[in-house]
């Protein structure tokens, strides 16, 4: 026996058809169609935050602007960026910490950098190959200057983390500082005796109107029995104010690995000013609470150069 269709079902039926059709994506609804042109690829958005070069670098309008992230130096706080592949950057700087107790005074710190990009893993991973030295001079109270060439460091900063959509940047900065040889540092005082291991962690996030960094330190001696680990907490914020010229911040506080003693709080501020290749740069401090009874003094000035630099 046949059944006989409905005809007041036929509209409904067409127009559940037609809302399946238009609610299907245009690929599949005429998936059986002749293919039509190829759709250009729709390109990605510009990151929010985009990547700043250490010293200068070029903006989004092409001008020329000078790195406002908090960083070392003049700053004792460092940023976790590392230069580019093939990069040089040299700082030259002259530092103090003036107080009743003691005086030490860097005459010429000598701080070289040089970036390489390795692949672990089939990923790249930015590194800055570090190595410090100063030329010092230091005294306690009442006592004589004594010079000379004072503990040098060597270190590999990896950038493992950037996210330029999100404006943020981490890296590990592990170093070894020693008693360079020859140099009798640690038997004039100038140096401290074995090696100490130095282990930082680096974060920095970009805002609109400033940007801010975060380092968390442990120090530990090696080959002397006599010193403790120290940890070490600072903050810094910067900002641009011409394209020129950059401010910034920071507090920082060092203390025992325990937090119990040997606290030293500090408060430092510091300027950059950078044309082309050569940054200057000057920073002044003062202790905010000390643990050895002495206010401190800290005042530096110097420059950066970056070298074999690829411009854009």
């Amino acid at each position: 026996m046949r059944t006989r269709s409905n005809p007041n079902l036929r509209p409904g039926i067409l127009g559940l058809g037609l809302a399946l059709l238009l609610a299907l994506p245009p690929e599949e609804a005429f998936a059986q169609g002749a293919p039509g042109p190829p759709k250009a690829a729709k390109e990605p958005a510009p990151p929010l935050f985009p990547r700043h070069r250490r010293g200068t670098y070029r903006d989004r309008q092409g001008l020329e602007t000078i790195d406002a992230t908090p960083q070392s130096p003049p700053l004792e706080t460092d940023d976790p960026t590392v230069p580019e592949p093939g990069e040089y950057e040299i700082n030259l700087f002259t530092a103090a910490d003036l107080s009743k107790g003691a005086q030490s005074v860097d005459l010429l710190f000598i701080d070289a950098n040089y970036g390489v990009l390795p692949k672990f893993a089939g990923h790249e991973l930015p590194t800055q190959v570090k190595f410090e030295i100063p030329v010092t001079s230091s005294r306690e109270h009442g006592e004589p200057f004594t010079h000379g060439v004072g503990a040098a460091k060597f270190g590999l900063k990896f950038n493992f983390y950037t996210n330029d959509h999100r404006g943020l940047a981490i890296a590990v900065y592990p170093q070894v500082e020693f008693e360079a040889p020859g140099t009798g540092a640690v038997q004039k005082g100038l140096a401290e005796r074995g090696q100490t291991l130095v282990l930082p962690l680096l974060v920095a996030k970009e805002f609109h109107y400033f940007t801010f960094v975060a380092n968390g330190t442990v120090s530990k001696p090696v080959h002397d029995p006599e010193r403790e680990s120290t940890t070490t907490m600072s903050v810094g914020f910067g900002r641009a104010f011409t394209r020129k010229v950059a401010l910034m911040m920071e507090l920082n506080n060092e203390s025992s690995a325990d937090f119990k003693d040997n606290h030293l709080l500090l408060l430092n501020v510091g300027v950059i000013h950078g044309v082309r290749g050569i940054i200057a740069y000057a920073k002044a401090g003062h202790s905010l609470s000390s643990d050895d009874g002495f206010g401190h003094t800290y005042l530096g000035v110097g420059l950066k150069f970056m070298l074999n630099r690829r411009r854009p």
